[in-house]
């Protein structure tokens, strides 16, 4: 919500928690997942983190242009694992 300005409502589940030390080549981060219910308009709140925010339909999403190991994590949540890698 903080990037993109949305409110959210509800966490609904954990996805995942992703930090192997490799996933980002900038720095070692640690990145927490989780499935939630959000409600506003989607609009780029932090600059310095995205540039852009766009919702897909599920069959849509770009996997190819993913960052990091996002495309894992987004299949992860699209198979409904819980995940701590």
């Amino acid at each position: 919500a903080e990037e993109t300005g949305l409110e959210l409502l509800e966490i609904c589940r954990l996805v995942g928690v992703y930090s192997a030390p490799d996933r980002d080549p900038r720095i070692h981060s640690i990145c927490v997942l989780v499935e939630a219910k959000v409600k506003g308009i989607m609009q780029v709140q932090d600059t310095f983190e995205i540039t852009d925010v766009q919702a897909f339909h599920p069959s849509a999403i770009p996997k190819e242009n993913l960052s990091h190991d996002h495309q894992f994590q987004l299949q992860d949540y699209l198979d409904g694992k819980t995940v701590v890698a």
